[in-house]
């Protein structure tokens, strides 16, 4: 279960000490929703980070499983390898990942494209709640999660160092054993790193028998290195991901179904700082491959379906010295994506997507005041050559957008404060908005685009208070976001268990929400933990509501942990229970299960060995086998969710 860390919820410097994150923790650096080095409590944005012990807990076959138990945070989930993230109702498209800063472009087709990011030896998952398009540009409407990659080792004087570490899981709920090798090392300034994840499924298990058609096997290989000198850095990553996932049908409209997906994804990134006494100029330069391909059944070698997709990304950040009390950071960020299509079936176009974007991001302190306001401008241009299968011409569109962010925290550093942030983000319209028509494999329904679309704009206020003291931390959060032009897919043709076609539409959305979340110290190392969160959706064009929105959820854990000498980590145990309330208000023909609780456990006991440190945890997940749907799983209408399932994890540094 997540820990929050409720007071700013910001990235922290590296914990060279090996302890966990508490609820009282005080990061002292954030990255994500800033961009500048700053004391994380003066920053308005709602955000929130997992590391350490938790994210050890938490890890999960997919990005979305990993952190669906953030406060505002759902998985949309389809199989047991595809669980893209939900940030306050808002996913898809209007979610943005990078992959330690470089965007990622492998969720743009649909709710069963998932982020290919992997997080396994990941120092830490940051997350910014609400838009940020002032540092993201398009898409980044509904929020941005950041797997952050632990720093490279350096050593001192000519010494060489190396080390290395390991990670080891076994989930019986898919009978699915995991593994991830690091080794690392450095010699002065330079440094490298080599780690591989490996991970195979089989059928995932409810309390009815195993769903047919849901195992995956994925592997991961990331290598880099770079040299960190005292007044400029430079360092490449390169990575390759390859997966095969099993996607199940309703065994009612399409009985014995067993198509798959093999998806494959490269990337290599080269990053530099050039720093001085007070500033600090920052280039990254990025490359993405990603090939998918989608068959009718498992032994078919015929692609049915293929999207493949390059893309370069780059910027440029200017940490400039401290000027007549502000600090921040002045940047440009460009990126173009030239995609195709393969196989079978055609269901878009080829296309080419380039884009460019000028911001600046400001900070001051006045008094009890820490303010905050930023603004930038976009330049998009989509074309197409044209497609003869599906009807379709030359296309070109251009799109612009003027975003913005307003901030401010009164009396950061008091026990109590108080946050409001007024931000705008956009979305321009995707290839597969626009020029749609055809069979998609992955959502088993024809989608039709629309190619008038306009591009999607959001205004949303945040209002939040946060309590620190040496007891207590806290945060209560609200927020109103209006997006004009929601861009959407609505069933079309006749009502019934299966989705015929899917037609993109555009009208104007308003959700509002709130998230709460706070951690109490009972005393003897214990913590009680709480946390709560709901949202309403509406599209006010038409009063309808819109798809994909999670129902009102609340947990409260009971947490003992045991600190050794030094403060390091030794035992601990856990006891959660979690309420989900049916969706009473779903979009068009969707499908609401029924509420449901569920009852989670976890032990776990961490030494000091000659090596390092070693980390042994159990965990339970559905401790009374209890049988419900969840709503935001795209298999709630003929299938159950994972029942009992035991996850046994060991971790060491070799």
């Amino acid at each position: 279960m997540y820990v929050p860390n409720l007071a700013s919820a910001q990235p922290a410097r590296p914990d060279t000490t090996g302890r966990d994150s508490t609820a009282r923790a005080l990061p002292t650096m954030q990255v994500t929703a800033s961009a500048v080095a700053t004391d994380a409590r003066r920053v308005a944005q709602p955000t929130a980070q997992l590391g350490g012990a938790a994210l050890r807990r938490s890890q999960g076959a997919s990005l979305g499983e990993t952190l669906e138990q953030i406060p505002g945070i759902r998985s949309l989930s389809m199989t047991t390898g595809i669980g893209k993230p939900v940030i306050r109702g808002l996913t898809n498209n209007r979610v943005v990942t990078l992959a330690n800063g470089q965007r990622t472009e492998t969720q743009q087709w649909g709710h069963d494209h998932s982020p290919n990011v992997e997080s396994a030896d990941a120092e830490r998952l940051e997350i910014v709640k609400g838009p940020a398009s002032v540092l993201y540009g398009s898409d980044a409407l509904g929020g941005v999660v950041n797997v952050v990659r632990r720093a490279l080792p350096r050593a001192e004087g000519e010494a060489w160092l190396l080390r290395g570490r390991m990670a080891l899981a076994w989930n019986s709920a898919n009978q699915a054993p995991s593994a991830t090798l690091v080794g690392e090392g450095a010699r002065g300034a330079f440094g490298w790193r080599l780690s591989g994840t490996g991970r195979r499924a089989q059928d995932l298990r409810t309390p009815t028998g195993p769903l047919f058609n849901t195992g995956n096997v994925t592997g991961y290989l990331e290598g880099n290195t770079g040299w960190h000198g005292t007044g400029r850095d430079i360092e490449i990553t390169g990575s390759t991901r390859d997966e095969t996932i099993r996607i199940a049908d309703d065994p009612v409209t399409a009985p014995g179904y067993d198509g798959h997906q093999r998806i494959r994804t490269h990337r290599i990134t080269l990053e530099s700082n050039l720093r001085g006494d007070t500033q600090r100029l920052q280039l990254q330069a990025g490359w993405e491959e990603n090939r998918r391909a989608e068959f009718d059944d498992a032994t078919s070698a015929q692609v049915a379906l293929g999207l493949a997709s390059r893309t370069f990304t780059s910027f440029a950040h200017w940490h400039h010295a401290p000027w007549q009390g502000f600090t921040g950071v002045v940047g440009t960020a460009a990126q173009l994506t030239q995609f195709r299509t393969f196989g079978q079936h055609t269901l878009i176009p080829d296309s080419r997507t380039s884009a460019i974007g000028l911001y600046l991001l400001e900070q001051r302190t006045m008094g009890d005041w820490s303010l905050s306001a930023g603004a930038r401008h976009d330049w998009r241009a989509l074309s197409t050559p044209g497609n003869t299968i599906l009807a379709l011409d030359r296309t070109a569109r251009q799109f612009r957008a003027m975003t913005g962010t307003v901030g401010a925290v009164y009396r950061a550093e008091s026990p109590l404060s108080l946050a409001l942030n007024v931000a705008r983000g956009f979305r321009a319209p995707s290839a597969s908005d626009l020029f749609a028509n055809g069979f998609h494999e992955g959502t088993r329904a024809f989608e039709i685009g629309r190619s008038d679309l306009r591009v999607e704009s959001s205004l949303n206020t945040d209002v939040g208070l946060r309590l620190r003291t040496s007891a207590v931390s806290g945060e209560l959060t609200g927020y109103v976001n209006r997006i004009r032009d929601y861009i959407y897919l609505a069933p079309v043709g006749q009502p019934g268990r299966a989705l015929d076609s899917l037609q993109v539409r555009q009208g104007h959305a308003r959700l509002v929400g709130a998230e709460a979340a706070v951690a109490v110290a009972m005393g003897r190392n214990v913590t009680l933990q709480s946390t709560a969160d709901a949202v309403h959706a509406s599209n006010t064009s038409d009063g309808s509501v819109l798809p994909f929105v999670p129902p009102l959820r609340v947990t409260s854990t009971m947490r003992w942990e045991e600190r050794t000498q030094g403060h390091m980590p030794g035992r601990s145990l856990s006891l959660t229970a979690e309420w989900n309330a049916r969706q009473t208000r779903i979009f068009r023909d969707d499908f609401a299960p029924a509420a449901w609780t569920a009852v989670h456990a976890s032990a776990g006991v961490s030494r000091l060995t000659p090596r390092g440190l070693l980390h042994i945890d159990l965990s339970v997940r559905n401790l009374l086998d209890a049988r419900y749907r969840d709503f935001m799983s795209r298999y709630k209408e003929f299938a159950d969710a994972a029942g009992r399932t035991l996850v046994l994890r060991l971790s060491a540094d070799l």
